[in-house]
C-alpha cells in the first residue's frame, strides 16, 4: 500500500507539474526515508555552534569541490537539504556512501540527474558526519 501510494504521489505531480523534476516531485514521499546505514535515530536540539563551526570547516575540505551552498555544481546544492531529507538519511549517505549510491533509489535517482557522477567516501565518522549535518542544519534558517 505504501509503495502504491508513492507511486500516485509521484504519477500525481509528474501530471500536474511537468516542468519540475521526477526527483523533487517525489520528494515529499521520500523525506521520511532513513537511508540505509548504521543511523536510526538523531535527536535535534538547538544548533550546537561548535558543531556547526566544525562541520563548516569539514564541508569546505570535504564537500566543497562539488557542492556548492547555493546553485548546482557537480553535485546538488546543500542550502535546503535539511528541509529535503532527515537527518537519519544525510548522516547515513555521508557514512554509508557506496551502499546508498547502490541500493538507495533517491541517491540513485540523483546520480543519475548528475550524470552518474558517484559521490566520493567522506571518510567522516559518527561525530564528524553529525557536525556536517549540523552546519547543514545551520544553512537552512
Amino acid at each position: 500500500m505504501k509503495k502504491f501510494f508513492s507511486f500516485l504521489v509521484l504519477v500525481v505531480a509528474i501530471t500536474l507539474f511537468p516542468g519540475t523534476s521526477v526527483l523533487k516531485a517525489a520528494s515529499a514521499q521520500q523525506d521520511k526515508s532513513h537511508g540505509i546505514g548504521p543511523v536510526k535515530k538523531v535527536d535535534l536540539g538547538p544548533l550546537n555552534k561548535k558543531w556547526v563551526d566544525e562541520g563548516k570547516g569539514l564541508y569546505n575540505m570535504t564537500c566543497v569541490a562539488c557542492h556548492d551552498i547555493d546553485q548546482k555544481k557537480l553535485g546538488p546544492a546543500l542550502k535546503n537539504v535539511t528541509k529535503e531529507r532527515s537527518p537519519e538519511f544525510i548522516m547515513n549517505l555521508l557514512l554509508n556512501t557506496a551502499q546508498m549510491q547502490k541500493d538507495d533509489p533517491t541517491i540513485k535517482a540523483l546520480l543519475k540527474e548528475y550524470n552518474n557522477l558517484p559521490m566520493p567516501d567522506p571518510g567522516l565518522n559518527q561525530a564528524k558526519a553529525r557536525s556536517v549535518l549540523e552546519y547543514l542544519r545551520s544553512l537552512a534558517k
